[in-house]
């Protein structure tokens, strides 16, 4: 393999950065593979690189593979989300990606975060104590006796986390739509 082909390879690998290890090794395996296999078969070093092309743009099509798979989240693809927006996904990544992958978190964290505030507010209206911090305000509408606040921020708690999950699936699959292109090896 020559240095034309291994900094090609290098390339994409610093573009798959996002990924993990393993995976980012399968991928750049896969590919010397292809090469080495079109090297065999009497292609030049450049006539491979033409036809694999732009390293970004075939690192992209893995990276958006690689990430909308799986709509599952966790923090390590909400990193690689963030690393697609950025690098690959061009004027739709500056805008949209981060702002619904970035919602569909602050959602959930919510979905979360929300009936706890009720369980406290209720537990404090149980033990006799008012707790001034928590309220909940819909609107014009505002709870204020405190029987309403456990099933309110209960059902308000769920109806966010669903919204989250839904927003996070729509980011998987318009990630997954972006890398599309992928270039047939």
């Amino acid at each position: 393999m020559d240095k034309i082909m291994n900094d090609y390879l290098e390339k994409i690998g610093k573009h798959l950065k996002p990924m993990s290890t393993p995976e980012r090794i399968d991928i750049v395996k896969e590919i010397k593979s292809v090469m080495l296999e079109l090297q065999h078969n009497g292609v030049s070093s450049e006539q491979i690189i033409e036809r694999l092309g732009n390293p970004k743009e075939l690192a992209k099509a893995y990276l958006g593979e690689a990430i909308s798979k799986n709509s599952t989240f966790s923090w390590r693809k909400f990193g690689a989300v963030f690393a697609f927006c950025s690098s690959f996904a061009g004027v739709s990544g500056i805008f949209v990606l981060p702002i619904i992958s970035t919602l569909s978190i602050a959602l959930m964290s919510s979905g979360v975060i929300t009936p706890i505030g009720g369980i406290i507010k209720f537990i404090g209206y149980l033990m006799g104590h008012d707790i001034a911090g928590i309220t909940f305000e819909f609107g014009a509408f505002t709870a204020t006796r405190p029987m309403q606040y456990l099933p309110i921020s209960i059902v308000s708690g769920v109806l966010m986390f669903l919204l989250g999950k839904v927003l996070w699936k729509l980011t998987m699959k318009y990630i997954h739509a972006i890398s599309q292109k992928k270039i047939k090896l």
